[in-house]
């Protein structure tokens, strides 16, 4: 590797080139007073260049995207539902950026960029891009690409949620039971498996995947507990690596949860069904059941029943799973690691009103106590 120095223009400005072994120039700049301050910038750049340092001065943030993609994203198995999701985030770094090189990206124009998405969507799908950006940032440090962090103080703003948080689960525990009921008593295999699904759900915490993804050599039948260690995705028909390495998990069922699955297990076995998978919920016409369809029929029951909000979907028998669990007073990180969280964050945010409560009574039982300890 070598550098030369040489001065240009009418000023005699001097400009440094770096040049590998066979000749091929990796980096220059000019406009240096002189040649020691050239020096001074390039001789610290040829040592990174040395230790491995790759510099493109034309890659843009969309390609390092793609490159990220496919070594980062692809080979995790991820379901396609957060596939596309990830190929939307891609399409939108393309759509405004375009062939903008990484460096020349200023801070202005990603808080543009951010502003004119949280135009259209919610702070929470804001922040998930902002943070798919970073990741594709931090891939470019380890790269040892030089750029310029245009990601530093941006502001994130958005539209308010669809849903509020109270209007993602069941609050009423009455009607918590009176769900539970009804799916209990109308549930038949020949009819259909969801129902059976849907109850499941509301007593593990399951998320839909998950549910979706238990064999008969899940249940735990003399612990009382039901293993989960990967997903199933009923739109591209395979099997997906668990969410988190915390998701793979054993969780507690009580003994209605068992006699459940010993129903399903006696009324699938009169059913002709291809199940060579040994699959809790397969439908005996049409196969695994989709989200949407689920979504669908736990929607026609909510609406039967009269119960609120009725627009709830798969993802709110999970989150009214744990307001449920909050409500007994069971410990907000056994809930955590029931749901295969890594901490108690998610719960804490998304249940808020209800920790609140929990902790006011806490308070009132120290309360309480203290009052107790009064010198005789």
């Amino acid at each position: 590797m070598s550098i030369s120095y040489s001065q240009r223009g009418k000023k005699n400005l001097w400009t440094y080139r770096i040049f590998d072994k066979t000749g091929k120039q990796l980096a220059s700049k000019g406009g240096f007073k002189t040649k020691t301050g050239a020096k001074q910038e390039a001789i610290p750049l040829e040592s990174k260049l040395i230790s491995g340092l790759t510099i493109d001065k034309n890659i843009s943030l969309y390609h390092l995207w793609e490159k990220w993609y496919q070594l980062h994203i692809l080979p995790q198995g991820k379901m396609q539902s957060t596939l596309n999701k990830h190929l939307k985030r891609g399409q939108l770094i393309d759509e405004y950026f375009k062939e903008i090189p990484l460096r020349d990206i200023k801070a202005s124009q990603y808080q543009d960029f951010i502003n004119t998405y949280a135009q259209t969507n919610c702070r929470d799908n804001v922040s998930r891009l902002n943070s798919e950006v970073k990741k594709i940032l931090d891939f470019a440090r380890q790269d040892k690409i030089d750029f310029h962090d245009f990601t530093i103080g941006v502001k994130l703003s958005g539209k308010p949620a669809t849903k509020s948080k109270e209007e993602r689960y069941i609050n009423s525990k009455s009607d918590y039971v009176r769900l539970l009921d009804y799916l209990h008593r109308i549930a038949n295999y020949k009819d259909s498996v969801i129902p059976y699904l849907l109850y499941i759900q509301l007593k593990t915490g399951l998320r839909f995947g998950e549910a979706l993804g238990l064999t008969w050599d899940c249940i735990k039948w003399d612990t009382k507990e039901i293993y989960t260690y990967r997903r199933y995705d009923s739109v591209s028909k395979r099997w997906t690596k668990a969410k988190t390495p915390e998701s793979i998990r054993t969780i507690p069922v009580d003994d209605d949860t068992l006699q459940i699955f010993k129903r399903i297990k006696s009324e699938q076995a009169q059913c002709q069904i291809d199940n060579s998978d040994n699959m809790l919920f397969v439908n005996i016409f049409y196969g695994i059941p989709s989200n949407k369809a689920c979504n669908k029929h736990l929607q026609g029951i909510l609406e039967q029943l009269n119960i609120f909000p009725q627009n709830m979907t798969c993802t709110g028998n999970r989150h009214t799973y744990a307001s449920i669990l909050l409500s007994e007073d069971i410990d907000i990180w056994a809930i955590a690691k029931n749901m295969g969280h890594k901490d108690i964050k998610q719960i804490t945010e998304i249940y808020g009103h209800l920790i609140k409560e929990k902790a006011e009574q806490e308070n009132n039982k120290v309360r309480q106590a203290l009052l107790k300890l009064k010198v005789s």
